[in-house]
């Protein structure tokens, strides 16, 4: 279960690198930019595959794409200058509270069985 879940962190992490190099990479034009981009958005898609073969899909996929958009967030505002608003903030705020209680539940649904 453990590598299941450190799948899915590098699949978090390869997703968030492929898209940093994205906005870096359309700023440039850099031929490598691309390169770097696409095989590490392939690569996320590795990793969750291999994380969606012990966690379920709906919960891999949830932490992934809501994780990500966290960090992916957090990249643009700290490398990228960004500044969020309100609502911003709010929602931000929302997906990570979603994250939280959908990994809550599904500890609670794992005792149940056991």
């Amino acid at each position: 279960m453990r590598l299941a879940w450190l799948f899915l962190v590098l699949a978090i992490a390869t997703e968030v690198v492929g898209l940093t190099v994205m906005k870096a990479a359309s700023g440039s034009g850099s031929y490598w930019g691309h390169v770097v981009m696409y095989s590490s958005i392939a690569l996320s898609y590795v990793f969750l595959a291999r994380a969606v073969k012990t966690i379920p899909v709906g919960v891999a996929y949830a932490v992934w794409e809501g994780s990500g958009v966290a960090v992916i967030t957090l990249v643009s505002v700290f490398v990228f200058g960004h500044a969020l608003s309100g609502r911003e903030m709010l929602g931000l705020a929302m997906a990570v509270a979603g994250i939280l209680l959908l990994n809550a539940g599904r500890s609670d649904a794992e005792e149940a069985a056991a």
